[in-house]
Formats: structure tokens, C-alpha cells, sequence
């Protein structure tokens, strides 16, 4: 993939490196239930909830955004503890069917802060966040490219 533009009459261009994609599909019995992430302006005030399965480790070595850092990153994403996974999954599947989760969104290629865009931009609205209890730089969040650098 690859993007190119001027900027000040200077011609630009990021390529982002090929990758693997897996997909998988299955049954859905109710599309009324499956999670979005989309924001539901409907429902009052909610919040949202950052949970972080990489327990701080915020590869994203080979992203997008380690790309317009000017990196290319030597830590991708990986999954240290399937288990944990597993829990999250069967846990995220619980709350849907108490009704107590809304939208869900993955961190992707641009770590927390473009998350919380998208989900944003895909709800036409504007958010309140506090980072209170996130230690490091906000912009920062969710994202390493080269072992304990971050962009900057």
C-alpha cells in the first residue's frame, strides 16, 4: 500500500510494508447483537474502557503510524498470553449478553488516540477522555516502534 501527496511543492510518499491478513467468519443469529464501533449517542452518558491485552508492550512495529514516525519498527504485534486472550474474548462475550457493552473497537495501526478517532468519526460526535490513570505521554499511548522509543 502506498500513499503520496505535496506538501509546500515537496512530493511524499509512505508505503506500508505487505502484510498478513486473517480473516475468519461465522454464524450470526441476531445482527441486532454484534458489536460495532460505533458510539451510542442514545444512551446517555457511558464511558469507554481501554484494556490493554499487551500489558504495556504497545508493539506496533511494522504499523502505519511507526511509518509516519519515520520507523519502520522491530517489535510487532504478538499475543504473549493466549489465555488472556481467550478470557478477554469469553468475557466481552458475557457483557454483550448482559447488555452492559455498547461498541467495541480493537487498537490498530495507530495505537489509542486514532482508536478513539475512528470511533468517533464513525459516530459523528465529539469525546471527553481522561488519561488520568494512563502513565507516559497521551499521544503516546499504545504504541512502541523500536524497544523503549517512542516517537518523539
Amino acid at each position: 500500500m502506498r500513499t503520496t501527496w505535496r506538501d509546500d511543492g515537496r512530493e511524499k510518499a509512505v508505503t506500508a510494508p505487505v502484510s498478513l491478513i486473517i480473516t475468519a467468519f461465522a454464524p450470526v443469529h441476531d445482527a441486532r447483537q454484534a458489536l460495532t464501533p460505533l458510539l451510542r449517542r442514545d444512551a446517555g452518558d457511558t464511558e469507554l474502557v481501554w484494556i490493554d491485552l499487551g500489558a504495556g508492550a504497545g508493539r506496533l512495529g511494522g504499523s502505519a503510524l511507526a511509518q509516519v514516525y519515520g520507523q519502520l519498527g522491530d517489535v510487532a504485534p504478538d499475543v504473549d498470553d493466549p489465555e488472556r486472550l481467550a478470557a478477554f474474548f469469553k468475557a466481552t462475550h458475557d457483557v454483550r449478553a448482559q447488555g452492559s457493552i455498547l461498541a467495541y473497537h480493537d487498537i490498530g495501526d495507530g495505537g489509542l488516540f486514532a482508536t478513539v478517532c475512528e470511533m468517533a468519526f464513525a459516530s459523528r460526535c465529539g469525546l471527553e477522555l481522561s488519561l488520568d490513570s494512563a502513565t507516559g505521554e497521551p499521544l503516546a499511548l499504545g504504541y512502541r516502534f523500536r524497544r523503549g522509543r517512542l516517537p518523539g
